[in-house]
Formats: structure tokens, sequence, C-alpha cells
């Protein structure tokens, strides 16, 4: 089987935005990106981790302003690489970068953010993809309650209502959904800080 190659090295990833230049490029939408970074933080247990992931010198993130899981999720991310010595996250839009999107399909879905992880040679060492499973089981139950029972003409109420309960799992005390997605970040570089 032939090994997929993924179109990035430093060259291109120089050009990807900070996460400071992608939350500035936001909109209308940024204060919600900023409210949940300024909310997402980790445990002592959690910094301590990933400050001793020294492997990781490359993160890229998929994402695009319009996303509720990138709202949600890259917050929490961009605290994991800031706590990683000498890694470098960009930000990279899925729509306009659709050849590094599709190495990285969820079950031939492009589901945002995106989150890869590379070594100093641009190998991958893991990869986490769209939300953790707590919080997808989470809002399937939600969707079952809302969008999924609503008529026709109530969908965007219904939308909202979904959208509003999610939102306030991850603002549940302690970060539930947040602590979820650390966890599965850590076991996908776990292997790493056994070097």
């Amino acid at each position: 089987m032939a090994q997929l190659t993924i179109p990035l090295d430093s060259a291109r990833f120089s050009k990807g935005m900070t996460w400071k230049d992608y939350m500035a490029q936001m909109g209308d939408t940024r204060a919600r990106t900023e409210e949940n970074y300024s909310k997402a933080s980790l445990t002592e247990d959690e910094r301590k981790f990933f400050s001793a992931i020294n492997q990781v010198k490359h993160v890229l993130m998929l994402g695009e302003n319009w996303c509720g899981d990138v709202h949600r999720n890259s917050p929490m991310i961009a605290r994991i690489v800031e706590a990683m010595p000498g890694a470098d996250l960009r930000v990279f839009l899925r729509d306009q970068n659709v050849d590094l999107t599709d190495c990285f399909l969820n079950n031939g879905y492009r589901s945002i953010p995106i989150v890869v992880f590379f070594d100093k040679d641009w190998n991958e060492v893991g990869r986490w993809i769209e939300r953790s499973h707590a919080a997808t089981g989470k809002a399937a139950q939600i969707r079952a309650k809302t969008t999924d029972i609503a008529p026709k003409e109530k969908a965007d109420e219904a939308m909202n209502e979904m959208r509003k309960q999610v939102g306030e799992l991850y603002a549940a005390a302690g970060g539930p959904l947040w602590r979820a997605a650390a966890q599965e970040v850590r076991l996908v570089l776990e292997r790493l800080g056994k070097k």
C-alpha cells in the first residue's frame, strides 16, 4: 500500500496563521472563540504532561470561522500547543487548503478542526480530529431532543437551542468536554513522552 504524501513543508507551514492571527481575522465569530480561549485552561497534570513533550515541533490546524467545533475546541488545542516547548501552531482554512484537508478525512468527511502533530523532520506523530468522543455523544443526545424532532418551520430555532446546550456543556464547571479533548490528545502523544 502506498504511503500518502502530506503536501506540507517548512515553506508552506510558515504561510499559515499563528493562533493570534487566526483569531484576528475571524470577524463576527471572533468573540466566541476569544471567550472560549480565555476559559480553556490546562489542569496542572495536563500542563505537566504536555510540557514534557518536546518532540512535536510543528502543529497544523485546519478550521473555518463558521464551525462550532472549531470555536469550542481550537482554544484548548492552542493551550496544549502553548504548553509544549518549541512547538509552533499554524492555522489554515480548510476550504482554501483542500489538498491538506483531504489527507485527514474523518470517515470520508472533511471534519474540522483537524489537528496534526509533526516532529522536526515533518514526520506525522499524531492527529486529533473534530471533537472528543464524549462531546460527540453528548451532542447526539441533544440533537435527538432538538433538531432531529423539530418541524421544518422551527429548524433554525431548534439548531440555536442545540448550539446553546452544547455550549453550556463546554462551559460546565471543570470543563469536562475540554478535559475529554485534552485526554484524547494526550493519548495520541503519550508514546512520545516515554522516550
